[in-house]
């Protein structure tokens, strides 16, 4: 059985979401390991940045991580029509870090998951793009929660169950 990512680009209410599906998974018996991006307190990408200190540590890490993984759910907030700088931050160091800019995510399985305070299809489309640029292999069904629009669990259930089994292959 492959262990599922949940990388989480939020402190509050897409980390409660992440930890959720990490809870769902667990009563598949699915393993899976939320990563909050937001803890990893990354300094802002930029090739000065890069030129000047090397990629940190703490990329290098959460890159092995990444590239340990066949699965992930990308969780995070909508912010200003698109996704939250932290998840862009950390995707352009991961990016740097691996041999090809594409090995952390070339040909893995990724779902994707928001709880927006606004409407959240709009950072769903922009994550969508990010990781299909990044080489992977993104599901149809999306996971969008607002405050008045609780998580369905079934779905979050199926999304579970299909990255674990497409994992497997």
């Amino acid at each position: 059985m492959s262990k599922i990512g949940i990388l989480v680009a939020s402190s509050n209410n897409n980390l409660k979401l992440g930890e959720k599906l990490s809870q769902l998974a667990d009563e598949l018996n699915v393993e899976s390991e939320v990563i909050n991006l937001v803890d990893l307190n990354l300094p802002l990408y930029s090739t000065v940045e890069e030129e000047k200190n090397g990629i940190p540590e703490t990329v290098k890490l959460l890159a092995d991580k990444i590239l340990s993984l066949k699965a992930f759910i990308v969780v995070a907030p909508e912010y200003n029509g698109v996704m939250p700088p932290v998840l862009n931050n950390a995707m352009a160091w991961t990016s740097r870090s691996t041999k090809d800019w594409r090995d952390a995510f070339n040909e893995k399985i990724v779902g994707l998951a928001t709880h927006s305070g606004g409407g959240g299809a709009k950072g769903l489309q922009a994550m969508r793009i990010q990781f299909q640029h990044l080489g992977a292999n993104i599901l149809a069904r999306e996971l969008l929660t607002t405050y008045e629009k609780p998580l369905n669990e079934e779905s979050a259930k199926n999304m579970i169950i299909q990255l674990n089994r497409l994992s497997q292959i």
